[in-house]
């Protein structure tokens, strides 16, 4: 599995604004080939960015949603990561 990581900055600063922004990035991005998985939010330190945390089944996928992104999105900063291991907390 990949990871595309996402930094961006000009959050809006009110919370409504900022929710529907994240609800439509999850909207298009759910869209994309072998996409698992995302988390968007506003950085805990700098309220002015934003996050995202993307899971896809491969590095293909992971790397077309990058381009997309990085085509139709001003100002982000994109990375990709290979997931080497996986742990989860118990409930």
């Amino acid at each position: 599995m990949w990871m595309v990581i996402g930094e961006q900055g000009g959050a809006p600063a009110d919370v409504a604004a900022r929710a529907a922004q994240f609800a439509h990035m999850a909207e298009v991005t759910r869209r994309s080939p072998g996409f698992i998985r995302g988390w968007w939010g506003a950085d805990g330190d700098d309220p002015g960015l934003t996050h995202a945390l993307v899971v896809l089944d491969t590095l293909d996928h992971a790397r077309a949603l990058k381009q997309m992104v990085e085509k139709n999105v001003a100002g982000v900063r994109l990375r990709l990561m290979e997931i080497g291991v996986e742990a989860a907390g118990t409930p």
